[in-house]
């Protein structure tokens, strides 16, 4: 190979292009050393798994309220010194847990953070890094606690980005689930390749036959063996608190899904409203007893609960100004709010009685029909219902993830609510009826919520099960 005599440059200097012959030893200045070393292209970690919660770059926290007491510093609160004995046991088995904080003056937004520097932040929800660095949220957020204490609006406010659930206890009740969380249900009596589905249809217009359509019979499917190895669905005749409680009894599923009406009467007896609120309701209209239940229900096992207030019910009602006064729903959804903020007395025993349930999922207030389905096509939407309880559930999510999907939903609806609020802003005054329908779809879904710790898991299928 022979060097050209000259060579040019991609250079103006005004004047000319920059060129330039070679010297006569040009040959030789290429074996001259000095050549930059090789270089490695830096490497971007991968992202983290977001079912790891144990992930520095993912995390865990539990949520406490905030404790003005002077003689506690910030390095205190920090490591959760003030918590209730059995958090404090919780947080020296996961000592990376970070304490969070909610205080009623900020808006929910925002939670606290101590350090145990003595510094405090106030980082955003839903916006800030997930972790467990400073500036940073944990992904996975257990809140400790009834919303009377910390609001439902906070789990709500939690719910569209992060893993969260509720642990709604203290005392013995606290005691004994933290217990079994940390022993991993040990000696949990339940099949887990089992999984039993109770559906009240009470046909015609009511809207247990839509839950059923759209929720139920989806679900139903994806249950049905394999990878299970047993599933049982009692509906139409079987579909009474009867038949529940024998074949709960009997087969000890490690899922157990409701669909139904919950209890929310008598509506003019507070105190017998509040002892039986989301109960499940039978094909017969009989409310399948609390004790019964109790004694029915395996230790270690997950329940679904769709149903009016199955995990409970808040201080005011979301619905003021959509339902007419007179109304049985106006009645109900009045009353529930009289109760003021509140869990259902059924995930209270489940969840805190010495061999508890792993997790409840709920309803705060009711579902409704409209927000079923797509009003434009007729679409049903349980399908990330569906996916959460069958393919996530089962392939060891923990349980404050595996409705993220049906979580995020929330976004874009108040996204299509956004949108069209503008229009109705700039005159556009046919949007309204649509406004009213994201609306209330957006709080629906944002209501079903979480009792139990978010990072629980289901028990792995036996090999060869799937």
């Amino acid at each position: 190979m022979s060097l050209p005599e000259s060579l040019q440059l991609n250079a103006w200097t005004g004047e000319a292009v920059a060129q330039g012959d070679l010297e006569p030893e040009a040959a030789t200045w290429g074996d001259r050393p000095g050549l930059p070393k090789p270089q490695q292209p830096l490497k971007f970690d991968p992202p983290a798994d977001p079912k790891n919660w144990r992930d520095p770059n993912v995390g865990y926290g539990v949520l406490l309220p905030d404790n003005d007491d002077p003689k506690l510093s910030p390095a205190a609160k920090a490591i959760g010194e003030d918590a209730p004995e059995p958090v404090r046991t919780l947080l020296a088995a996961r000592p990376e847990t970070v304490v969070l904080r909610w205080r009623p003056e900020l808006p929910t937004r925002f939670l606290r953070r101590y350090f145990p520097d003595g510094t405090v932040q106030d980082p955003v929800i839903g916006l800030s890094r997930f972790g467990i660095g400073k500036g940073q949220l944990p992904r996975y957020v257990a809140i400790i606690g009834g919303p009377g204490e910390i609001p439902w609006s906070l789990q709500y406010a939690l719910g569209t980005q992060h893993a969260v659930g509720r642990i709604p206890l203290s005392g013995d009740g606290l005691g004994n689930y933290v217990e079994a969380m940390l022993s991993g249900w040990a000696d949990a009596d339940l099949d887990v390749q089992a999984a039993l589905m109770w559906t009240v249809d009470h046909g015609g217009g009511d809207i247990t036959a839509e839950m059923r359509a759209v929720i139920a019979a989806p679900l139903a499917a994806a249950l049905t063996p394999p990878p299970l190895t047993r599933f049982g669905h009692l509906t139409d005749n079987a579909a009474t608190s009867a038949r529940l409680l024998k074949e709960l009894t009997a087969g000890r599923p490690g899922l157990l899904v409701t669909s139904s009406h919950g209890r929310t009467g008598p509506l003019d007896d507070a105190a017998a409203m509040r002892a039986t609120l989301g109960l499940p309701v039978d094909l017969n209209h009989v409310t399948v007893s609390l004790d019964d239940l109790d004694a029915a229900m395996p230790y270690g096992s997950v329940w679904f609960a769709q149903a009016c207030s199955s995990a409970g019910g808040d201080n005011q009602s979301h619905y003021a100004g959509l339902l007419q006064k007179g109304t049985t729903a106006f009645g109900v959804v009045s009353a529930i709010a009289a109760l003021g903020r509140s869990v259902a007395p059924a995930p209270l025993r489940l969840l805190g009685r010495k061999r508890p349930v792993r997790a409840v999922y709920g309803h705060v207030e009711p579902t409704f029909n409209w927000t079923l389905r797509v009003p434009e096509t007729g679409q049903g939407l349980g399908h990330h219902i569906v996916a959460a309880l069958s393919s996530n559930l089962y392939s060891q999510q923990p349980v404050g993830l595996t409705f993220a999907d049906y979580r995020a939903g929330v976004g874009e609806l108040h996204n299509q609510w956004a949108g069209l609020y503008q229009d109705l802003a700039n005159g556009d005054t046919s949007v309204r009826e649509a406004l009213t329908r994201l609306r209330l779809t957006a709080l629906d879904r944002q209501s079903l919520v979480l009792l139990g710790d978010p990072t629980v898991t289901m028990p792995p299928l036996r090999a060869g099960a799937t």
